[in-house]
């Protein structure tokens, strides 16, 4: 009998502790997003800043969308189960996302890959950066310069979302 009693406290302890560490992370992940926007309104006031709701199932994710003018910015941070699984996901990005840039200075790791997405680990969180112009161009110039300052921008936004978790996270 008392096996039976301690076999279903420790379940119970385990199914609190699973509660507890899920809520952290969805808590952490809200704080971070906060901090995120607060901190790129008093960067780039001019800048209109919109939640997107991500997919059904996506698990713990949050989506940014800043946009002037033709631009526009999307940030996404995904909570993960630990550090470990965060840094697992950057690797696998580097490997299949073609990394052609590291970016150090971006949290614990960061990169720049494919068209000019930036992405980097904090702790447990991965954070990707990604810019458009929104406005069509036919000009083959052109449209090298457009992918020119989209790969800057990401940067440039990058470097906020950095800044505004530096020391908290």
């Amino acid at each position: 009998m008392n096996i039976r009693k301690s076999a279903i406290m420790l379940l119970i302890i385990l199914c609190a502790a699973q509660i507890f560490t899920y809520a952290q992370n969805g808590s952490d992940l809200t704080t971070l997003g906060d901090r995120v926007v607060s901190y790129i309104e008093s960067q780039k006031p001019d800048w209109k800043y919109e939640s997107v709701q991500p997919t059904s199932g996506s698990g713990d994710v949050l989506i940014q969308q800043w946009t002037l003018d033709n631009r526009s910015v999307r940030i996404a941070i995904v909570s993960h189960k630990s550090t470990q699984d965060a840094a697992a996901a950057i690797s696998r990005l580097a490997r299949e996302g073609q990394a052609n840039e590291a970016q150090p200075g971006l949290g614990d790791e960061g990169m720049v890959w494919g068209r000019g997405v930036v992405s980097f680990r904090k702790r447990n969180f991965t954070i990707d950066i990604s810019a458009a112009n929104t406005e069509p161009v036919l000009d083959l110039s052109e449209a090298a310069k457009n992918t020119a300052d989209e790969r800057k921008l990401a940067k440039e936004f990058a470097q906020l979302v950095s800044s505004s978790i530096k020391d908290k996270f």
